[in-house]
């Protein structure tokens, strides 16, 4: 299938040179950090904190993952000749789209070694990690619709970065607690459903509920298909 043909390409670039490997240590050291900084002050033996930090990390290492995926072949030239090939735009831009999701999905993979570690002192519910990881694979997913939709629409992979980072923290803001608490009552109801962290929430207490998978599926569908306009537009 030529999208997987394009995804295994994209990932297996992103694996060739060092900046993969470092945004990869960069991501888990972070992580890592901040999770068991967290859980020392708290003393819970739970994943909860992750999952709260989670949408802040993302907020520069997805961008930094897909920034390059379509500017750095609009950049070099290599975007019509790619096309010219029996590949169509919304093939190149799913297999595109896919490799930086499988990146950011092996990134989060890395980091059961954290409810492993706490499986050894603690008792933990893995229904509600399990729960938990599916939350976050779904917001890499929606995130990495909005960086593939940036990449789309410039050559430059710093401008690329700067729009998604831009475009996610603005969906991140418009989620946090003290501000739909000042917001009108109808405001704050439009809002939360807009924002990530209202639906990213369940996640983290170990819920699935269908709207919020709804919710990522369709972030990363709508800048999917602005992505495809853009690339039709090129």
């Amino acid at each position: 299938m030529r999208i997987w043909t394009v995804a295994r390409r994209e990932l297996k670039a992103l694996f060739d040179v060092p900046t993969g490997y470092v945004l990869l240590v960069a991501f888990l050291a972070i992580n890592a950090f901040l999770f068991f900084r967290t859980a020392y002050l708290s003393q819970v033996a739970s994943l909860r904190p992750m999952l709260d930090l989670l949408p802040w990390e993302f907020l520069f290492f997805v961008p930094a993952v897909t920034m390059r995926s379509l500017a750095e072949d609009i950049r070099g030239g290599q975007l019509e000749v790619v096309l010219a090939q029996p590949l169509s735009e919304l093939e190149l831009l799913l297999g595109k789209y896919l490799g930086s999701v499988l990146f950011l999905w092996i990134a989060l993979a890395l980091t059961v070694v954290i409810p492993l570690g706490l499986s050894l002192g603690a008792d933990i519910s893995w229904s509600t990690v399990t729960a938990q990881y599916v939350g976050a694979g779904l917001l890499a997913a929606g995130f990495a619709g909005i960086g593939t939709w940036a990449s789309s629409l410039s050559r430059s992979q710093i401008t690329a970065f700067i729009l998604a980072v831009v475009l996610m923290f603005l969906l991140i803001l418009v989620g946090l607690n003290p501000l739909l608490v000042g917001l009108p009552p109808a405001l704050a109801a439009v809002a939360a459903r807009i924002g990530v962290l209202s639906h990213f929430d369940s996640f983290g207490r170990g819920l699935i509920d269908l709207r919020d998978v709804i919710y990522f599926l369709s972030l990363a569908g709508i800048f999917l298909a602005l992505a495809y306009a853009a690339l039709l537009g090129r």
